[in-house]
């Protein structure tokens, strides 16, 4: 859409008499102006604002219902129009007809009077200022038209992006899920590979080695350090492939796998750790034992390596279907700044807390962090999908998590 110059604007002429309708006409035709003289006040009506830049109107072309017409159509146009209407007026003395004249035209808006007789010069000019800014309007709707279509093209392509990017973040999730369920895989036959094959090859050795200092007693004195040895080896094996995998996860379930980890953990790191189990735990559905058990490993993890915390606290509790794990340090917790970068976008992070929210995340849970410099308190939420085997009593999980959080 390409703005209009003045000569491109029609100026509708309406006069009552055919002769001073075809002077005005003459006279713009001269100058440049292409005008067009109309029929009647319904034929100008008719051209507004489509066809015409500026209307010159001897008021005595005017009645009562024309102006009404006029003022009907003028009130149609968009918000960037203002059409401009020239009155050729009567000169002379103000009288009541005039007045009445001149309050009938108001509801026209853009109204110049030109008092009769005039100079060919002042109607030129009258009319030459009413295209120049009649174009201005022109140049107005067509900005609005082009910022409307840019505005058009712009929502198409936030909708583009956003459904690109709501299947990007779907496939993350389920490339996300699958990291971590080939993760759980992996750690799971390393585990089985350790014990089963350097566990059986250490264990091995050491029988040998133990045969040759009964049957060569003189040796004692140069293998029994290489026997210590490989006692440490096969401890320190099997304890590896426990952690990568604890066979009790899955033999006997969630309880006793977290009661041994709880408690070995003390034993390795030196921070007093305690566990608050329910009083009778059955089975929970596989995946919810493993990503509860992975996440208490995590955050165990953490409070080892970052909080300085002497003690830690692990709760666990089923309430209504929902299995709820609460771990509680007393270190020096997680800065301000960077716990609200993870609350916000999960970034700054490192890959325990951003694993822990991809295993709560994909079995629909909820994970809440609440950190300052008395220690940090990280609570699990995950729907267990399925009534638990074998009932159980337990003390509410909002007293046991109110009586460390205080």
């Amino acid at each position: 859409m390409t703005s209009a110059s003045i000569t491109d604007l029609d100026v509708a002429v309406l006069a009552p008499f055919g002769k001073d309708c075809a002077l005005i006409e003459k006279l713009l035709h001269r100058s440049g102006f292409r005008a067009r003289a109309m029929q009647d006040a319904a034929a100008m009506i008719a051209v507004i604002p489509e066809n015409a830049g500026v209307a010159v109107v001897s008021e005595e072309a005017l009645v009562e219902h024309d102006i009404t017409g006029l003022a009907k159509k003028l009130e149609s146009q968009p918000q960037w129009s203002d059409f401009p209407i020239i009155v050729l007026t009567g000169g002379g003395r103000s009288t009541d007809e005039t007045e009445i004249a001149v309050r009938s035209r108001a509801p026209l808006g853009n109204v110049t009077l030109l008092e009769r007789p005039l100079r060919a010069a002042t109607l030129l000019s009258a009319v030459r200022s009413a295209l120049v800014a009649r174009r201005r309007q022109y140049e107005i709707r067509n900005h609005l038209h082009e910022r409307e279509l840019a505005e058009t093209a712009l929502r198409k392509a936030r909708d583009t992006l956003e459904s690109i990017v709501e299947e990007r973040t779907a496939a993350l999730c389920r490339l996300s899920a699958q990291l971590l369920s080939v993760q759980d895989e992996e750690r799971r036959r390393i585990a089985r590979e350790l014990h089963d094959g350097l566990g059986q090859y250490l264990a091995a050795a050491k029988i040998t080695l133990d045969t040759l200092v009964i049957t060569q007693p003189e040796t004692e004195n140069y293998l029994g350090e290489v026997g210590q040895l490989l006692d440490r080896a096969i401890t320190e094996t099997r304890t590896l492939s426990h952690l990568l995998h604890p066979p009790l996860l899955d033999a006997a379930g969630l309880a006793s796998a977290t009661t041994w980890y709880v408690e070995g953990f003390g034993k390795r790191s030196g921070i007093q750790a305690s566990l608050t189990l329910p009083k009778k735990l059955g089975r929970l559905p596989t995946s919810v034992e493993t990503a509860l058990f992975r996440i208490m490993q995590e955050a165990l993890t953490n409070v080892h390596r970052h909080s300085e915390s002497t003690k830690v606290e692990v709760v666990l509790e089923i309430e209504d279907g929902v299995a709820l794990l609460a771990i509680r340090d007393f270190g020096k917790g997680i800065p301000k700044k960077t716990l609200e970068l993870f609350r916000q976008a999960g970034t700054n992070v490192g890959v325990g807390l951003a694993g822990i929210r991809e295993r709560v995340k994909e079995l629909g849970g909820s994970l809440d962090i609440q950190s300052s410099k008395k220690g940090t308190t990280l609570k699990v939420s995950i729907p267990i999908g399925g009534r638990v085997q074998n009932a159980f009593t337990a003390p509410s999980f909002s007293q046991i998590y109110s009586s460390f959080a205080t």
